[in-house]
């Protein structure tokens, strides 16, 4: 599908985390950059999160086509994508202002974002900080300076028991915040957006603790305490999460001002926790003594997430979980 932009502007704002963009993480990305997204022109990018393990993916292959800039905290380590990125943006709101004004962005990515599976009273302000008063700044900032389309992401988290809203946790209720705050520059300043239902995510140099991630690194035959693992997950490799993210650029250029979309990235149907470890175990060929029901469910766990979201059109995975199991 052809999108409709002339010279595209896109901004890539990054909250850095430790670990992520590391050499081997780029000799990864650049062969999946041959992949590069299709189908928008050349646009300048700011892409939020540029340094995480989504993020630095992202931006490694978006560059190939598009100019990426990103906005970054000064302890971000930036060694590991800088060989995609136009130019860093220290985050202080005279800085992004500024610099975003000078650059006029169209497109915002906004990817960054705090995660916590349950918060603590020391920890709320740290989350409230990054996932909504950061989000706001790089919104607003971006508006001001003339950009009309953002990707914004979001969470499965936000639709506990399948409602349209029900947060399973704080983090949740954070990103359904963000969103809302969204919708008043889609509204009041006649922006598109399109928020991508984000799932669990995974693929080759992720040092996330994850459980695949944790499973992988244990010694043959430890012991390990799980939950009864009747829960059911969408899995999302990183090459289809960057590629959802490339279609969504495609689908923005068809939206009209005013207007915002949620669409989800997953499969079609999801798998049961314990299958995805046996099967991951026996490619691995690692033995664990796993103590299936050692461990509680954790509050408000999603136990069936069938059924949330609707698919992004025109998107589809190219990995099952099964083959991007492979790849780890």
């Amino acid at each position: 599908m052809q999108a409709a932009f002339a010279r595209r502007d896109v901004i890539a704002v990054g909250i850095y985390r430790k670990g992520y963009g590391t050499a081997a993480t780029q000799r990864n990305v650049r062969v999946w950059g041959r992949q590069s997204p299709e189908g928008a022109e050349s646009m300048r990018i700011a892409v939020t999160g540029a340094t995480g393990y989504i993020g630095s993916h992202l931006v490694s292959a978006f560059c190939r086509k598009h100019e990426v800039y990103a906005i970054v905290r000064t302890t971000s380590e930036t060694a590991g994508i800088q060989a995609y990125v136009k130019e860093f943006i220290v985050y202080d709101s005279e800085q992004v202002y500024g610099r975003l004004a000078a650059i006029q962005p169209e497109v915002l990515i906004h990817l960054a974002g705090v995660f916590y599976g349950e918060h603590t009273a020391d920890n709320i302000e740290n989350l409230l900080n990054a996932n909504l008063v950061f989000s706001t700044v790089v919104f607003d900032a971006a508006v001001s300076a003339g950009c009309k389309k953002i990707i914004n992401t979001g969470t499965y988290w936000q639709q506990f028991a399948k409602e349209d809203y029900n947060p399973v946790n704080l983090y949740a209720a954070t990103k359904q915040a963000a969103e809302d705050i969204l919708m008043y520059y889609v509204k009041a300043r006649r922006c598109s957006a399109v928020t991508l239902q984000i799932f669990d995510s995974y693929g080759p140099d992720d040092n996330r603790k994850k459980i695949l991630n944790i499973i992988r690194e244990l010694e043959d035959g430890a012991r390990i305490d799980m939950s009864g693992g009747r829960q059911k997950m969408y899995y999302c490799h990183i090459e289809d999460l960057v590629s959802g993210y490339a279609r969504a650029l495609e689908l923005l250029a068809e939206m009209a001002p005013g207007t915002a979309v949620r669409y989800a990235l997953r499969e079609e149907e999801p798998v049961m926790l314990r299958t995805l470890i046996e099967e991951f175990l026996r490619i691995q060929g690692k033995r664990l003594e796993i103590n299936w029901g050692g461990r509680a469910y954790r509050d408000r766990e999603i136990m069936e997430p069938a059924g949330i979201g609707t698919v992004l059109p025109g998107w589809t995975p190219r990995y099952s979980w099964q083959q991007g199991v492979e790849t780890l």
